[in-house]
């Protein structure tokens, strides 16, 4: 019994901490992130596969549930997508993008984070991931996706889409400062009114795999330039 109580005030812990750090008001050490053994694993095993990548898919869930290897078939992909990931996290995953050394990189961050903190602190986080991976891989070539909308009848809590979009123009004028490209995936998936259809999604977020396609079709272009 008094195992299970230690077990619960230790991960009650770790999780108010986070919970703290994804609203700006503290900044944790990262081994005092409960998932920083798991993610020091992954970096490994990405080093001994002992490949070379023509792209890595950096981003959370919504990247996680891709299949662009079956898209791009041509082209050895790493999809990098850790579902739950905020920007913080993706700063701490940069190892993983180090190891494997891509020669490009499609970028999408920021979903989870616009639950808790405004646009304006969105993109200074941003702006420090983005320092991160040029200064860990200043020969990849880098392509910044906005942020997709949502549904808020289906998503408990979602933002108001004035919300996105004003993050999506904020990316856009980051990445324009930066000659980086911007790739638009909102209007691909938005309707009229900002809301993202219930056919596209199972939950108000997440994507059916099969309308992957119409990302797919987005990014050809960068894929192949």
């Amino acid at each position: 019994m008094l195992i299970g109580i230690i077990y619960i005030a230790e991960s009650s812990g770790h999780v108010f901490g986070m919970a703290l750090e994804r609203r700006n008001l503290i900044t944790l050490d990262d081994k005092s992130h409960p998932d920083y053994w798991a993610r020091t694993s992954w970096a490994n095993t990405i080093a001994k596969l002992h490949s070379e990548f023509d792209i890595a898919f950096f981003g959370n869930s919504i990247t996680r549930g891709s299949d662009f290897q079956s898209a791009f078939p041509d082209k050895r992909i790493i999809n990098l997508g850790y579902s739950g990931d905020n920007i913080i996290g993706m700063r701490h995953r940069v190892s993983m993008l180090k190891k494997a050394n891509p020669k490009k990189i499609f970028l999408m961050a920021g979903t989870n984070d616009i639950f808790h903190i405004n646009p304006d602190e969105l993109i200074e986080r941003y702006t420090q991931l983005l320092t991160v991976i040029q200064d860990s891989l200043p020969q990849s070539r880098i392509y910044i996706q906005s942020i997709l909308p949502m549904n808020p009848s289906m998503k408990r809590g979602a933002p108001d889409d004035t919300k996105i979009r004003l993050a999506n123009k904020n990316l856009k004028e980051l990445a324009d400062s930066k000659s980086i490209p911007f790739i638009n995936l909102y209007d691909k998936y938005a309707t009229t009114d900002g809301i993202l259809p219930s056919k596209f999604t199972k939950d108000g977020i997440h994507l059916y795999p099969q309308y992957y396609d119409k990302w797919a079709e987005a990014i050809r272009q960068y894929v192949y330039e």
